[in-house]
């Protein structure tokens, strides 16, 4: 009996220990990611297995900023191959959560490393598993892989630097508390947190699937002095009928955006489908070398900037080809990689000459009619000429990517005005490239290294900044004048967006690969009278166009 009293005892003791101290337990636990080889496109690119050695340099990165529970890739392919889930590269968001739910990762880190004849890009995302959602989505460029590469620490200490920083609450003294991370974790003094309190996992009553986790709202909290692994803060709010306590998990919060918009769906969405494809890569009629800009007149007529063939090349609303013009040179008509291309109400088509530093006018057959601008910096000069929009009343609107601004001209090539400078503000811009107007004079802008659309009025009144987690890099925009929708282009994530006017995403169009409807680093796309949609895919050089 006085056996059985000691075993009892015991056993108390153990279970009074483990409640007690059960929430310090995994007070250095992380949040568990995993690293999947990343897809290889291109010829280099595939030969040199690039994908798979972007993701091991990845890992390395990951586990030396010391912020994530990295899964060891050795581990991470055995369960693949058990699992038989065929990972590599750019997965979807159903096989992630798969994958994270047997290795318990909150986050798979996936994406492709792609070679081009001037250089790599490698373009990363993080999927949450939980969610199913693009948590994170980057690109990354060099002129080797080998420069590519170089690049990937400082990388992945920016994309860090995006998660927010999670943490526990080890010691509680009237209103200060103590947080088991510091400035090694990313903490710094005046950053705020929101306390919480994990409840039981919910569990799907079918499948047994574990669904998430209840987490309750305690309060907030601000840090006041921060060492090398704790942190001090004081407790600013608590929610009604709750307390700060031991063992409650904090969170920082995320910084404000520069802009908040309204991203409900006002609208509906178009409806658009592939259709076809046309044009592949050559110097012949109908062939492409990496187009950058497209537009369409009344008619549905198609107009390509055929960039690196230093050309103009139009089509019928099919694909079927009209004509060209241009040739490499200075002299009037001849063009040096022209960027983008525009048409206004009369059939007139602007190009914009981007090493040549001009616009030229020519009318709908392809005739010389004026040109204007020189490299420079001053008022209707170009340092980079990277988009070309017609507007009401005859206005030509230019996007210049070096001098992060806008120049409006009248159809004759005076300079009506200018606004933007470099800068992350509203109105302001880094590396501007495509811009359209829509019927009623605003004016939109793919800012493109802000991940955003700006949208202007006629005389360049900032309206609203339109942007989203999962833009990458915008590099174009078109107004669909049937719906009043935004179609944004993203030449990293090799894909468009449908928007609605205030900004909320309908649906997404595209995916990396040479299929129908997937593009490799498209440039332009633009939109007819009819609702078509056509996609300079620049990187197959080919045209795609989408219909109602």
């Amino acid at each position: 009996m006085q056996r059985m009293n000691k075993k009892l005892w015991c056993l108390v003791v153990i279970m009074v220990f483990s409640t007690i101290c059960a929430p310090y337990l995994n007070a250095d636990a992380k949040t568990k990611i995993a690293i999947v080889d990343l897809d290889s496109q291109g010829d280099k690119a595939k030969s040199q297995e690039s994908g798979k050695m972007a993701a091991q340099l990845l890992t390395a990165a990951f586990v030396q900023e010391g912020r994530f529970d990295v899964v060891e890739r050795q581990a991470l392919q055995k369960v693949i191959e058990e699992q038989q889930l065929g990972v590599s590269g750019l997965i979807d968001a159903n096989t992630a959560v798969q994958l994270g739910r047997v290795i318990g990762a909150t986050f798979i880190v996936t994406g492709a490393v792609i070679s081009y004849p001037q250089g790599m890009d490698m373009v990363v995302k993080i999927l949450e598993t939980e969610s199913a959602t693009i948590k994170f989505a980057d690109r990354l460029s060099g002129g080797t892989s080998a420069a590519l590469f170089k690049k990937i620490p400082s990388f992945v200490a920016e994309i860090v630097k995006q998660f927010p920083i999670e943490g526990l609450i080890i010691q509680l003294r009237g209103k200060k508390v103590t947080l088991d991370i510091g400035e090694k974790a990313g903490v710094s003094k005046g950053m705020q947190f929101k306390v919480y309190e994990e409840g039981p996992f919910i569990k799907h009553p079918v499948t047994g699937d574990i669904l998430g986790r209840e987490k309750t709202q305690i309060g907030f909290i601000t840090v006041t002095e921060v060492q090398e692994k704790l942190s001090f803060a004081k407790v600013t709010k608590e929610e009604p009928k709750q307390k700060v306590a031991l063992s409650h998990r904090v969170v920082s919060l995320k910084k404000a955006p520069m802009k908040t918009v309204d991203y409900s769906v006002s609208a509906a969405s178009s409806g658009i489908r592939f259709e076809r494809t046309w044009g592949r890569k050559g110097t012949g009629t109908g062939d492409f070398y990496l187009p950058y800009g497209i537009a369409a007149d009344a008619a549905g007529i198609v107009y390509v900037a055929d960039t690196y063939n230093n050309r103009i090349q139009m089509f019928d609303v099919n694909g079927t080809y009209v004509r060209s013009w241009g040739q490499k040179g200075t002299g009037q008509g001849d063009l040096i990689v022209p960027y983008d291309v525009a048409v206004d109400g009369q059939g007139n088509v602007y190009v914009a000459d981007t090493y040549n530093f001009r616009v030229q006018k020519f009318d709908s057959t392809g005739k010389f009619i004026l040109q204007w601008g020189r490299k420079g910096k001053g008022n209707g000069e170009f340092a980079f000429l990277s988009g070309i929009a017609t507007g009401p009343e005859g206005r030509v609107y230019t996007t210049d990517a070096k001098m992060h601004r806008i120049q409006v001209f009248d159809n004759e090539g005076q300079y009506l005005q200018t606004w933007g400078r470099p800068g992350k503000d509203n109105g302001s811009f880094v590396v501007p490239m495509g811009i359209t107007v829509d019927d009623q004079g605003n004016v939109y802008v793919a800012d493109s290294k802000m991940r955003r659309v700006q949208k202007f009025d006629s005389s360049g009144r900032f309206l609203i900044a339109i942007t989203d987690s999962r833009f990458v890099y915008p590099i174009d925009v078109a107004v669909d004048k049937n719906s009043g929708n935004l179609f944004v282009l993203d030449g990293a994530s090799h894909n468009f967006w449908e928007v609605s006017p205030t900004g909320g995403i309908f649906r997404s169009f595209g995916g990396a690969g040479s299929n129908n409807a997937q593009f490799i680093k498209p440039y332009g796309l633009c939109t007819d009278a009819a609702g078509n949609v056509f996609v300079a895919d620049s990187g197959n050089s080919r045209i795609q166009k989408f219909g109602p």
